[in-house]
């Protein structure tokens, strides 16, 4: 606090560049000599251009920021171009809602039904954090059927002149036989396999956090599947397919049944919102 007090300072702007002084961490401090033990001081600060020593700065306190502390990196004021590695990591995520094999209250392995507004909702929800794929998967030729004309009618027909907003969420829809077609269809896009994702209410297993991937998602040049489940959930055979299972929503009680398309909606929020 003391710092804080005008004239304790040599520099009353010392204590603005400090860790957390813009919700950030601070950047890297070097002092003579230009090389210690085979570590040098970066060129860019002998360099004595004061615009490039500043940007350097930010970089690196961003960089450190979400290295270190995703949380604040995440919370913190962030010019429209430092948002933009956010973007990117939509850009790379692709959902998937899956609809065999997956369980049903007995435990059974079963095949869903596709729901008109299953599509519609996650659909709305991917094209508002950017997601630009955003896959039904079902081997039944006749959901497929009803699927499409869903689609038809909104993309095509009436509905596309009714509501454009509509036309341009269920734009980012594929429909799918297997989640083998989906990740060849990734991959194919992409140039690269996608590291799968799963979701899954049941308690236990290795849990990747929300923070943590949504760092992978900004640092990383691969794209990603973000699997959900329909029914009682993905199945094991499934699950044990994943890189990564997430940690589950947790709405503090006992009650855990959550429609799938208000948890895409959360995961969504948690992993690419602002």
């Amino acid at each position: 606090v003391t710092r804080l007090i005008p004239g304790v300072l040599g520099n009353e702007k010392s204590s603005q560049e400090e860790s957390f002084a813009d919700g950030l961490l601070e950047y890297p401090h070097y002092t003579r000599p230009e090389e210690f033990r085979g570590m040098k001081v970066p060129e860019v600060l002998l360099s004595g251009d004061h615009d490039k020593v500043r940007s350097w700065r930010r970089q690196m306190s961003l960089e450190l920021t979400r290295r270190r502390r995703p949380d604040l990196f995440h919370k913190a004021p962030l010019a429209a171009e430092e948002r933009g590695s956010l973007a990117a990591g939509a850009s790379r995520l692709c959902m998937a809602l899956l609809h065999y094999p997956v369980y049903d209250k007995n435990g059974q392995v079963v095949t869903t039904a596709v729901t008109n507004m299953d599509i519609h909702d996650i659909a709305r929800s991917a094209r508002t954090y950017g997601v630009p794929r955003f896959y039904v998967v079902t081997p039944v030729k006749a959901l497929q059927k009803l699927a499409l004309k869903i689609l038809s009618h909104w993309e095509q027909g009436y509905g596309s002149e009714y509501n454009q907003t509509r036309k341009e969420a269920l734009a980012v829809v594929r429909l799918k036989d297997t989640l083998d077609d989906v990740m060849l269809d990734v991959e194919r896009e992409y140039g690269g396999k996608p590291k799968l994702v799963v979701t899954s209410a049941r308690p236990g297993g290795k849990r990747t956090s929300f923070l943590e991937l949504r760092d992978m998602l900004i640092k990383s040049d691969q794209p990603f599947l973000l699997l959900l489940g329909t029914g009682w959930g993905l199945t094991d055979t499934i699950l044990a397919q994943s890189d990564y299972l997430l940690e589950p929503i947790d709405g503090g009680t006992d009650y855990n049944h959550l429609a799938v398309r208000s948890a895409a909606a959360i995961f969504l929020d948690r992993l690419l919102g602002k």
